[in-house]
């Protein structure tokens, strides 16, 4: 049986929708928010997104058994699910960034926000919202395909929340911020810089120093990532 979707015209944001059907009306696994608008959109970090002509959608997931200590693979689930829908849609092979970001080229005109939150239980994951917004696109044949690839694969990410290795697995092939010497900005403040060398199995970049000591940095701790190019990692 194929899980319910809502489409609405206009709301505050799709995870407001979701988190509140999902509390209050026990809306199933599988369950999706569908916004042709938001008026109060947020990236990862609070940053307000206002990029027109978007489509924004949120999947719930109900893992049986994920750990607390893993929750974080919900990031790598929402960008994977970004990534595979920007390839259904427009082609091309598309990489991550650890931890919200997907590749798109400028001549695209688009932007990507990925986003994860969520719930806990006792000692375990009790529900997830996966989100992606992909804007601007001026077509609504294009909106409305963007939305069914979103729905689609967030929905096939969502169940595998049970399974975080094979997410871990499928995030590490597509995550082009491994391998690269990376400048951390931490919150509330702080930097750290090192050689991105894995995102391990509780979602966290691992960053190693030349002297060889390993950090692991969490998704709540961060502001942001840049990739530095060759001579700028002393």
């Amino acid at each position: 049986m194929t899980p319910p979707t809502k489409t609405v015209a206009v709301a505050l944001s799709v995870e407001a929708l979701m988190h509140q059907w999902a509390r209050q009306s026990q809306a199933p696994a599988g369950a999706a928010v569908i916004a042709e608008t938001e008026i109060a959109a947020r990236r990862r970090g609070g940053i307000e997104w206002r990029t027109p002509d978007a489509v924004s959608v949120s999947v719930l997931a109900r893992p049986d058994s994920l750990d607390a200590a893993t929750a974080d693979v919900a990031w790598a689930a929402s960008s994977l699910a970004a990534a595979q829908a920007l390839e259904d849609c427009r082609g091309g092979r598309r990489g991550c960034l650890w931890p919200d970001t997907v590749s798109v080229e400028p001549s695209e005109g688009l932007e990507v926000a990925v986003g994860a939150a969520c719930t806990l239980g006792p000692g375990r994951v009790e529900f997830a919202v996966l989100t992606v917004r992909v804007g601007p696109m001026a077509s609504p044949e294009e909106r409305s395909h963007m939305a069914d690839a979103l729905l689609s694969n967030l929905r096939r990410l969502a169940a595998r929340l049970d399974d975080p290795a094979t997410i871990f697995d499928e995030y590490r092939a597509r995550c082009s911020t491994i391998g690269h010497a990376v400048e951390v900005q931490l919150l509330p403040q702080g930097t750290m810089r090192g050689l991105a060398t894995d995102v391990d199995d509780s979602a966290r970049l691992v960053l190693t120093s030349p002297t060889g000591l390993r950090e692991q940095i969490t998704v709540g701790a961060l502001n942001q990532v840049v990739l530095l190019q060759q001579g700028d990692s002393d």
